[in-house]
């Protein structure tokens, strides 16, 4: 039987059970780790922690060599990016491009991704794409090689899970969240029109399973919510899906998670999980554990197939004939051209010589050193006034927040909201915002304004802040276009 065993904090989930497209849920064990030996993921305790896998594995008689680990924490990171079609080769050189920018100098990078379903009609393709330092994998692989473990596979959580929502519960809804209680930290995804669009992860403050714990996971929806709205999306949520809950009433929870704005049937999620209803109710409480028994056969959605990958030995010995007649027949031409360019150069060496009389003639070098040092000159005065007007020209394109501008700032939030502007960061063109208004959807309506504001390249802005007196309130970040405000900056500063 395969074991899939899943890491993010204390609690590890352990998963047995046949590994394929349609991975089969045996059993599963939930257990808690030594204090303090993972955190986000990475194993901070080796010896305490190698110690539990030695006693874990002899406990409950788990194979030893038919291991896939799923890593839960921040240390891995991904991206969902669109693809043109290309081949295997050059889509995955695209992709590790495309990660190029959370690349540290120093550091080598393994990539992995897992291939999603894409909106129809487009002439692309879906990925998920992910990238992880090397030496993180190897720790793991070296970690559970110390405690007499082989592994087979090492994936993400994030990229794991988003796989297997495409290949199962992607069959049955094509707009829907699902919802994962994973102790503390509940993850909420959007999937619209059978794309994957959005993943996050928040951390709830009350006790799993109380009342108020349930109220925490229907307000991180809120979150989701905003991203909904902001993104204009009008597909109707056909289904919120929980997993990770070992008892739950959905009517209870359907009643909170519409307070906070999500109208939508709630059920706990068992779509491709299999026909046997117990198991299902225990598989989806392990949910991220479960995902180590999916797999799409594709070696480029495991780290440890792209961490080490050998060279191919077979047609070294018919290369190497090849490489050594064309060497041969070069060397017999090169010869032929050698006995040419021989005689050529002989009859050339007296014209070589003239020259070389003419170059060391002092007269000639002293003049050749008096135009070095003018051009010498030249140069640095042109540098130095190249570099003062560039100076010039920068300092125009940065914005300034002039009274004007800060009228169009308080006229745009003028029965909507009221604003207080904080920080102003003239050479990114950055001033932050903070709006607070006793209708929530007003502050919406000013994020709108605010965005059709020609003076402004982009806004961006957080989630939505209840507060004490009764107010909403919102952080929002706006990006200046260049050389605002620079016209009659004299009069208005």
């Amino acid at each position: 039987m395969s074991v899939s065993i899943y890491l993010n904090n204390q609690q590890v989930q352990i998963v047995v059970g046949t590994r394929g497209r349609k991975g089969v849920y045996q059993d599963s064990y939930i257990l808690d780790a030594p204090e303090g030996s993972i955190i986000n993921g990475i194993v901070t305790d080796t010896s305490s922690f190698i110690e539990f896998l030695k006693e874990t594995w002899s406990r409950y008689r788990l194979s030893k060599t038919d291991v896939h680990l799923v890593v839960g924490g921040n240390k891995i990171h991904g991206r969902n990016l669109e693809v043109p079609v290309l081949s295997p080769a050059k889509t995955k050189e695209y992709l590790s491009r495309e990660l190029s920018d959370m690349e540290k100098d120093g550091e080598e990078y393994v990539v992995c991704y897992n291939s999603l379903s894409g909106k129809a009609g487009k002439k692309l393709r879906n990925f998920y794409v992910e990238m992880a330092e090397k030496e993180l994998i190897k720790d793991y692989v070296d970690i559970f090689k110390d405690a007499g473990i082989t592994l087979k596979s090492l994936v993400s959580a994030e990229g794991s899970i988003l796989s297997l929502l495409d290949k199962t519960v992607n069959g049955y809804f094509k707009t829907f969240i699902l919802q994962i209680m994973n102790g503390n930290l509940v993850t909420n995804i959007l999937w619209v029109d059978g794309s994957f669009n959005y993943y996050n992860t928040v951390r709830c403050f009350n006790d799993v399973g109380t009342g108020a714990y349930y109220d925490d996971c229907a307000r991180s929806l809120s979150n989701l919510n905003q991203f909904i709205q902001a993104h204009k999306i009008e597909q109707k949520i056909e289904k919120i899906l929980i997993a990770g809950s070992d008892k739950l009433d959905v009517l209870y929870y359907g009643d909170l998670v519409s307070a906070y704005g999500i109208d939508a049937t709630v059920a706990i999620v068992n779509q491709g999980l299999g026909p046997n209803a117990d198991k299902n109710h225990r598989a989806q409480q392990v949910i991220y554990g479960l995902c180590g028994l999916y797999t799409d056969g594709s070696k480029e959605s495991n780290f440890l197939a792209n961490i080490g990958k050998k060279e191919k030995k077979s047609g070294i010995n018919a290369d190497l004939k090849r490489s050594i007649l064309a060497v041969a027949a070069t060397l017999g031409i090169m010869f032929i051209i050698f006995l040419a360019a021989f005689g050529l150069r002989m009859t050339r060496q007296i014209k070589y010589n003239r020259l070389v009389e003419y170059n060391e003639d002092p007269m000639i070098v002293s003049q050749a050193l008096m135009f070095d040092a003018s051009s010498a000159r030249r140069d640095t005065l042109a540098s130095r006034a190249n570099s003062i007007e560039n100076v010039l020209n920068t300092i125009y394109t940065y914005p300034i927040l002039t009274k004007k501008v800060e009228k169009i700032l308080f006229d745009t939030a003028k029965g909507y909201a009221d604003i207080e502007i904080g920080s102003f960061d003239a050479e990114n063109g950055l001033v932050n915002v903070t709006a607070s208004s006793k209708d929530v959807e007003l502050i919406n309506q000013y994020i709108y304004r605010l965005q059709d504001q020609e003076i402004f390249n982009s806004v961006k802005y957080t989630g939505y802040n209840y507060n004490q007196d009764g107010t909403w309130s919102i952080n929002v970040t706006c990006t200046f276009a260049e050389s605002v405000g620079r016209e009659g900056v004299n009069n208005e500063e």
